[in-house]
This record gives structure tokens, sequence and C-alpha cells, in this order.
């Protein structure tokens, strides 16, 4: 129990530390902007709506899970729509692309070709998903970037010098909570097994995609890894790949939990999510 307590406080100190850098960028332009009289959130949610999931989608193909955590943060304050942050989600590889590169020369390696192909469709997935998203779903209003700033009392009234502070305020509070959970998960993980997680993953064409998209959205790193090894050993198809990786959005649905505090609408995208996860995992499933 020592060994695998030490385990995860390790791998939780490394995953929240690579997100740090991008969500402390994230939360100084959001300082920035609501100190700007000529942009502000209802403006960037504009122009998220045209064009919000084409970047979201081709930006969360880079194995960075700090992104996810970045458009939930954005989306959270009125600045990015809910479609551009689902587009982040639905994109975002995670550790799969350092995992499916690293297999380039093991026992199970599959070809760049393949790869490449994998991350494109789930860069065009998560664009797709991201428009029908935004045309469909109509979410409520009243968002912006001072009710945060009133929620974790960053005092960034002041002198225009606090911008960086109240960022790093935001930041060391979001970080102490991702290292929390980020521990917690990987001693749960590490006492259950990794052989024994991702046996749970029922290769059958319906149960299958449900299982795996269930899996995916527990908030951890370790998650893409378990899903992308049983995949490339056969124990896992396309579509529970597709399934699983869709749905896991690394630390984007713990970010949005803590900043967002309509908690209903949060349960709310996160049905969406699993919902069209495990359906455009069984349509692979089925075509491919």
């Amino acid at each position: 129990m020592f060994e695998v307590l030490t385990a995860a406080i390790t791998d939780g100190i490394k995953d929240t530390a690579i997100c740090i850098p991008i969500l402390f960028a994230t939360y100084l332009f959001m300082e920035i902007l609501e100190g700007s009289s000529k942009l502000n959130e209802e403006t960037l949610c504009r122009y998220s709506r045209k064009v919000g999931p084409v970047i979201g989608g081709v930006l969360g193909v880079i194995p960075q899970c700090g992104l996810a955590g970045s458009a939930a943060a954005l989306y959270s304050t009125g600045t990015v729509t809910l479609g551009t942050m689902l587009a982040v989600f639905f994109a975002t590889s995670d550790e799969m692309l350092p995992v499916m590169l690293a297999s380039l020369s093991g026992k199970f390696a599959i070809g760049i070709g393949t790869i490449a192909a994998i991350l494109a469709a789930k860069a065009i997935i998560g664009i797709i998903l991201g428009y029908v998203t935004d045309i469909a779903v109509k979410v409520s209003t009243g968002k912006n970037i001072h009710a945060l700033c009133e929620r974790d009392n960053c005092e960034c009234d002041g002198e225009e010098g606090n911008v960086f502070r109240s960022a790093l305020v935001h930041t060391i509070k979001i970080t102490v909570m991702l290292l929390i959970v980020n521990v917690a998960l990987s001693v749960i993980i590490g006492v259950i097994g990794i052989e024994a997680l991702s046996g749970t993953i029922i290769n059958q064409p319906v149960i299958g995609p449900l299982l795996a998209g269930l899996f995916g959205l527990i908030p951890n790193c370790a998650i893409s890894i378990i899903l992308t090894e049983s995949y490339l050993s056969g124990v896992l198809g396309l579509g529970c790949l597709f399934a699983g990786l869709l749905s896991n959005a690394g630390i984007g649905l713990i970010v949005l939990f803590r900043t967002n505090p309509r908690h209903r609408e949060n349960l709310t995208i996160v049905l969406i999510m699993y919902v069209l996860s495990v359906a455009t995992g069984m349509i692979i499933q089925f075509v491919v």
C-alpha cells in the first residue's frame, strides 16, 4: 500500500505540474480580458460560435491535458461556447499519442499512418460534434470572468499589475484541487489494478462502447493509457477505443466542476459527452 501511495503522489504531482503553465496563461488572459475596454466575453463568444470548434478540435489533439482544463475555464466565464469546449474535450488525446508512438517499435506496433488517421478522426469528430452541440443545445447565459473572481476572492479590482497576482491565485487554487483529485484517483487505480480495470471493458457491439464511454469519464491521465494499451494489445476494438477516448477529457471535467457553479448544467454536459461518445463509438464499431 505504501508503494501504491508513493507512486500515486509522484504521478499526481507530475500530471498536475504539466498543466500549471497553460492554466496560468489562461487565467492571465482572462484577467487581462476583464480589464480590456475593446474585448469582452460576449464578443469572444460570438467568434467562438463561428470558428471555436475548429480551433478547439485542432488544438485538442496536442497531447497536453491542460488544454481541456483551459477550455473548461474559458467556458465557465462565458468566453467560449459549449461546442468549442466540447470540441477540445472530444479531440483531447492526453497520453494516447505518446503511448502509440512508443509502440512503433514494440510487440503490438501499429503504423504511423494509423496513428495519424486516429488523431485526424478525433479532431474531425470534435469539430463536427462541437458545431452540432452549439446548434442543438442552448445553455444559460450570465457567465462572466468577474463572477469567477468573486468566487475565488482574488481581489483583482485593484491596480493593473494585480492581473498577475490574481491569475496566480486562480492557478494555485485549481492546482491544489487537481493534485488532490489526481492522487486520489491514482490510489484507486493502483489498488484495483490496471488489468482489472481494462478487463471490465467488454469488446461487444453495444456493451463495449457503453462501458468504455463510462470508463473514459474518469478524469485521470491513466485512463487514456489503459484504453490505448488495451487497443494496441487487441483487447479493445476501434469503436470502444473511440468511445472511451472521446469521453476522456483529462482534467477538463475537474476544472469545469471547479469553475462553473451550475452543477446541474455540468451534469448535463457530462451526459451529452457520454451519449455522443458512445454513439460515435458504436457507429465506428459497426462501420469499420
